[in-house]
């Protein structure tokens, strides 16, 4: 291995899905049986971007939980289970899909039945993402809002006292209140990918024509960190 890994540093500089990332070439090529060692025992060409870096065309949001459990085998939190795993097909990690069978397979299972609920849920959940990205870097907390499509305000602008001057991420759909909390809840849950969290239920406007959940960057709540041990 050290003979084909020649052409590579001992430090890889990683461009994946446009975020940079660095880590070390024993980390890649862990397991030797994965893709990512295929791709970095110096068998194959690998992509660059016009900096140098190693190019991998994937979520990085996602791949950063495949590099943690390269680093210290630790599977991702349940949020982050289901994206995980697909990618741990991808890149033949059977030693994590493993892991996250056995941490969250029928946590995961529940989750996948709710989602298709939503038949539109991925666009939603890669909206949500998309406007996290935009947000300023001090802005640690933000509401996440559902909008009824029929409301019995005529002036809904009262509500806007309610969300305390944070940024507010709005999706506008008509749903019953059940299935607007049930959707609130699975959206938070997959942004755990993101290290976002929350450990507050579901709040609504008097007339129920809003439902929004508080989240914040960073620092698991206790809630969370019990399930993941």
């Amino acid at each position: 291995m050290d003979g084909e890994c020649a052409q590579f540093p001992a430090v890889i500089d990683l461009n994946v899905g446009g975020r940079h990332l660095t880590t070390c070439l024993s980390t890649l090529t862990k397991y030797p049986d994965s893709m990512l060692a295929a791709m970095f025992s110096g068998r194959h060409p690998v992509a660059k971007d016009k900096d140098g870096r190693y190019f991998i065309d994937v979520d990085a949001d996602v791949f950063v939980h495949v590099l943690n459990f390269l680093r210290f085998e630790t599977v991702p939190p349940p949020g982050a289970a289901a994206d995980v795993r697909k990618y741990a097909d991808y890149f033949g990690l059977h030693v994590l899909k493993k892991g996250i069978i056995n941490a969250h397979g029928m946590l995961e299972m529940l989750y996948d039945a709710w989602r298709r609920v939503f038949p539109d849920y991925t666009s939603h959940l890669e909206y949500v993402k998309g406007e996290v990205r935009k947000f300023n870097i001090f802005s640690r907390y933000f509401y996440l809002c559902i909008l009824t499509a029929r409301c019995s305000c005529r002036d809904c602008s009262p509500h806007e006292a309610d969300f305390q001057g944070l940024p507010r991420i709005d999706i506008h759909l008509r749903l019953e209140d059940k299935r607007r909390s049930l959707l609130l809840s699975l959206l938070a849950h997959d942004l755990q990918c993101m290290d976002i969290f929350t450990n507050e239920k579901e709040i609504t406007s008097d007339c129920y024509c809003i439902g929004a959940m508080k989240l914040r960057f960073g620092n698991a709540p206790k809630s969370t960190l019990n399930e993941l041990k």
